[in-house]
């Protein structure tokens, strides 16, 4: 990897992070954590390149639309599965993608790769 990138992985509500964080680190990324929705908040500034949101449900929507309002970093969430209402209202609010659990590490990984060379192209353009 030819830039260190930071991902804060969010947990809106499960503790995801837990099962990320390793994988991450193992990628070769800076990682952060926050827990819940007020911790979340305060942890995206600038430092951030990417952010992982883990959206149990409906219920999280209000701290995502906050979050969203906060920053404009990408943000992949990750969400339930079977879930097109929170699927599509998550990408109406601003996601940039959204991967259903239980996700392949492989497919996140690019995903995640796919995001970072997007705001690689903007910072050198």
């Amino acid at each position: 990897m030819a830039l260190a990138y930071t991902i804060l992985v969010a947990s809106l509500g499960s503790r995801i992070e837990e099962f990320l964080v390793p994988i991450l680190i193992d990628q070769g990324y800076a990682v952060e954590t926050s827990i819940g929705p007020t911790a979340t908040l305060e942890s995206v500034g600038p430092q951030i390149d990417l952010l992982l949101v883990d959206l149990p449900s409906e219920h999280e929507l209000p701290a995502f639309h906050d979050l969203r309002e906060q920053t404009s970093t990408s943000i992949i969430v990750l969400g339930p599965p079977r879930n097109d209402p929170l699927l599509v209202a998550a990408l109406e609010l601003g996601a940039d993608d959204y991967v259903q659990r239980p996700f392949r590490t492989d497919e996140l990984m690019a995903r995640v790769r796919a995001q970072l060379r997007r705001l690689q192209w903007d910072r050198f353009s």
